[in-house]
């Protein structure tokens, strides 16, 4: 008797399995460019670092940035595991 259910629990399964489509994964076509024409519209002034206005002062705060983050993760963590010793 339960092999008899095993065997009808397996076809169903089969039959289940075989009904269901097959499902893929589509995409479009990527675009190019044309003509001499780039396939992203700003890709010619994206790079051009000697065209940033007020490129001293973005790179001065960038750096500033990276060191001020740089400095206080090591103090953040020291006092973090104090915190965590003491608590």
């Amino acid at each position: 008797m339960s092999s008899a259910l095993v065997n009808g629990v397996r076809r169903a399964l089969a039959q289940r399995a075989r009904a269901v489509p097959v499902r893929s994964f589509n995409t479009s076509a990527p675009k190019r460019g044309g003509d001499g024409e780039p396939a992203y519209i700003h890709a010619e002034k994206m790079y051009d670092i000697g065209a940033t206005k007020g490129r001293t002062v973005v790179f001065g705060a960038a750096c500033a940035a990276v060191v001020l983050i740089g400095g206080y993760i090591p103090v953040y963590a020291v006092r973090f595991q104090q915190r965590k010793a003491g608590g």
